[in-house]
């Protein structure tokens, strides 16, 4: 375990209405629950093979306890009123004890340890921050070293929005911060992402290990009916 390292998983329990809401209408409140819950499964099963610390970060009501986790990862609340808030809160906490930190969803049911691993390692090799670029104009991983990690990459972002990648870009560059991007990679917040992940699964091209969302895929129908993918099911 490379304790100079430390990644965090940001996530929110599986409850119907409170996840994946922009998949409801093509799947009900429980099914959108449902697929993000295997989502977060696979993701604390695949992520516990890296080399570094784990923790997870969980959105959370004032009066809900933390959920349990595996052993390999330990859970923190999300702390601030808006994500880029909380993204600095738990990361800035993360870097009073380790050297490089980085901050990852858990809607990327293709990220696996090996891209988490490259990401620390090039901040080792020199970057400032590393960026996992996401199709939609995000971005599916930050890593910071310490001495880079700065409120204003996080402040007066517009979240979920095409011009997230790019406002942080153009902020780091502000700082003098040496930038170095992965792969592009895409996340599945909405029916054009799940019926990509559905192909991609249908067609073996899935490298990461999903063996919970497999299954729920393959019970819903989904992996043998091409056409379920996109509209509402029981329609």
């Amino acid at each position: 375990m490379n304790t100079d390292r430390c990644l965090i998983l940001f996530t929110k329990p599986a409850r119907a209405g409170r996840v994946k809401t922009r998949l409801i209408g093509r799947l009900t409140a429980s099914e959108a629950a449902e697929l993000h819950g295997a989502f977060l499964g696979d993701a604390l099963s695949r992520l516990a093979e890296g080399s570094f610390v784990r923790q997870v970060a969980w959105a959370l009501d004032e009066d809900e306890a933390l959920p349990p986790t595996p052993s390999a990862w330990s859970s923190v609340r999300q702390v601030g009123p808006d994500l880029g808030a909380r993204l600095f809160h738990a990361l800035a906490a993360a870097a009073a004890s380790h050297q490089m930190v980085a901050a990852v969803g858990s809607d990327h049911p293709e990220l696996d340890s090996a891209r988490v691993e490259m990401a620390f390692d090039r901040l080792s090799d020199g970057a400032d921050i590393v960026l996992g670029p996401a199709a939609d104009g995000g971005y599916y991983l930050i890593a910071v070293r310490r001495e880079a990690l700065d409120l204003s990459l996080f402040e007066n972002i517009a979240w979920s929005t095409d011009q997230v990648l790019a406002t942080t870009i153009v902020r780091a560059r502000a700082r003098d911060l040496v930038i170095d991007e992965l792969p592009v990679g895409h996340d599945v917040d909405d029916a054009a992402g799940l019926e990509r992940l559905v192909q991609r699964v249908r067609n073996s091209e899935v490298t990461a290990t999903i063996t919970e969302t497999r299954e729920l895929l393959n019970r819903w129908g989904l992996l043998s009916r091409p056409e379920a993918v996109g509209r509402k099911r029981g329609a």
